[in-house]
């Protein structure tokens, strides 16, 4: 095992900030993470706990080798923040992960939906959960939930049902099943899809986590939708986070009177998208203002200019964005950005995803 890797692994393992591996990397040194030891760490910004617990792998020698067999074993492996098969789309995160465990095929080809909602969801909320999962499928795209019991199991189940390919988000570990029920869907997600978890092998299901563990599911969405959630549900800091980093949100409104559709109904009357129509959703992420999908697969590509493809990059990297945030980002004027808006909008390369705001989506 190389250096960098050993280092990223007990950084990760201990949840020190991105901003640690970068100074480290920066130094040439990996090594000195064990080999200089407290002094360092400080140095880094690793905080207290992380250094307690940095301090207890650093003692146990040989802990990176010991965790890549475990991962082996379990037909895992470990992708970090350098690799060119991390998702780019979490760096839009203020923590994004040093790393991910993955079991199964984590296909980044794929536009991602995040499907959340409460785990003690009422019947409809279940079915409209499956149905959205399937219609997601039946678009090419995967689901990316967090393989809970309730809504996520649901939308898991439902994208599966039609074949299609999704993520479960652990809080765990990936060689943890968390609900224990859970454990058949899980089997199948692996074959069709991938489990997914910042954390190490064997950890287990500690509350605080599985909040935690919210900000990835929207890190690596495209758009993001609210089936059921209470007013302090878990998914609403999902939603907060969706916002945050600009992610497109889609709510399924539910009766005013009942307590696990206050947080969905807040979500709508505060701005987002409310999905009271399946067809309609699916062909406005389609990028078809409405219109069902249009195989775009044959169809020639344009030729954009240079302007044009920078917006491109700057929707295509993180989507809901305003004029005021592409002239910002890209460094031209509002007409420039206008038509450079227009051009990728007939093309079918850009939409609006909100008031005043436009994402690429994914093909």
């Amino acid at each position: 095992m190389n250096d960098s890797l050993k280092a990223q692994l007990l950084l990760n393992a201990c949840k020190a900030p991105v901003s640690a591996w970068e100074a480290l990397s920066c130094s040439g040194a990996p090594a000195s993470l064990w080999t200089e030891g407290e002094p360092l760490w400080t140095a880094l910004g690793i905080r207290e706990s992380s250094r307690a617990r940095l301090a207890e792998l650093v003692a146990e020698r040989d802990w990176a080798e010991r965790e890549l067999d475990r991962a082996d074993r379990f037909g895992a492996r470990f992708i970090s923040i350098d690799d060119v098969e991390y998702p780019v789309r979490l760096k839009d995160l203020a923590s994004p992960p040093m790393g991910l465990y993955v079991r199964g095929d984590l296909n980044l080809q794929k536009s991602m939906v995040a499907l959340v909602g409460t785990r003690r969801c009422s019947p409809y909320g279940r079915t409209v959960a499956e149905t959205i999962g399937r219609v997601v499928a039946k678009t090419g795209r995967q689901v990316v939930s967090g393989g809970a019991k309730g809504i996520d199991g649901a939308g898991h189940r439902g994208c599966l049902e039609e074949g299609g390919t999704t993520v479960a988000v652990l809080g765990t570990g990936v060689d943890r099943v968390y609900p224990a029920e859970h454990q058949p869907l899980f089997h199948r997600i692996v074959e069709q899809g991938a489990l997914v978890s910042e954390y190490p092998m064997g950890t287990g299901g500690d509350p605080w986590r599985f909040p935690e563990r919210n900000r990835l599911i929207v890190g690596l969405c495209h758009r993001l939708v609210v089936v059921e959630s209470p007013q302090d549900g878990g998914s609403m800091i999902t939603a907060r986070l969706a916002l945050d980093v600009g992610r497109e949100i889609w709510c399924v409104p539910g009766r005013i009177t009942e307590a696990i559709s206050k947080g969905t109904n807040s979500l709508i009357r505060d701005g987002a998208n409310p999905l009271v129509d399946i067809d309609d959703f699916i062909g406005k992420i389609s990028g078809g203002y409405g219109q069902m999908l249009f195989d775009f697969t044959d169809a020639p590509s344009p030729e954009l200019t240079e302007n044009e493809k920078n917006v491109l990059g700057l929707l295509r990297r993180r989507g809901g964005r305003t004029l005021d945030d592409l002239m910002e980002e890209s460094g031209l004027g509002l007409t420039d950005v206008q038509s450079c808006l227009a051009t990728l909008c007939a093309s079918g390369l850009a939409c609006a995803s909100g008031p005043g705001r436009f994402d690429a989506p994914e093909r």
